[in-house]
């Protein structure tokens, strides 16, 4: 039997005292930012010197930095960007940050499940993912619903990344319409 979660399963709180970096600001990245930012919670965006995102992520009020200093800034970084791109930033940028007790987010589990990415064991790693693009995550969120997501927790070194997880999830109105454990 598959454990679906909602709004009552979870505690907002646990995500508001955290400091999010959300690496990536296209379709989910920028949805995922704004809903957790209207959920109160303390974002940041990481992006490469490049970034056709850049002016966007400013004009809608985050603090953007490069990859590795929002990562050094964060208890908790959510990779959103490019699955291809993924390792290679990991590498470079995020993985020299991660402390004990931090969290690795993802929003597909494609890099964890082949094992192009191994994070350190003192790190929870897992992930939310909406079953929505981007648009949708962020359109439901502002009109009071959600859109299910599946949770899975690769690693949980702190005994909370699911806690943890799950209040994601509820920052992205996500439980709303509830939380699949996969």
């Amino acid at each position: 039997m598959t454990n679906t979660y909602y709004d009552g399963d979870t505690n907002l709180d646990l995500i508001r005292s955290k400091k999010v970096a959300i690496i990536g600001y296209g379709s989910q990245g920028h949805a995922h930012a704004l809903n957790l930012k209207d959920s109160g919670v303390d974002v940041r965006v990481g992006l490469g010197p490049n970034s056709k995102t850049a002016q966007r992520v400013r004009e809608d009020g985050f603090i953007l930095d490069t990859p590795s200093n929002v990562a050094a800034w964060a208890d908790i970084v959510m990779i959103l960007a490019p699955d291809t791109v993924q390792p290679k930033l990991y590498q470079d940028e995020i993985s020299p940050h991660l402390d004990a007790g931090d969290t690795l987010m993802f929003s597909h589990g494609f890099n964890i499940r082949y094992e192009t990415i191994s994070p350190p064991a003192h790190v929870d790693v897992s992930m939310i993912a909406p079953k929505s693009p981007g648009h949708r995550v962020r359109e439901t969120y502002q009109s009071g619903e959600g859109t299910p997501a599946l949770l899975a927790i690769h690693q949980d070194s702190s005994g909370q990344a699911k806690d943890l997880a799950l209040s994601y999830g509820m920052a992205l109105g996500c439980t709303r319409a509830g939380v699949l454990e996969t």
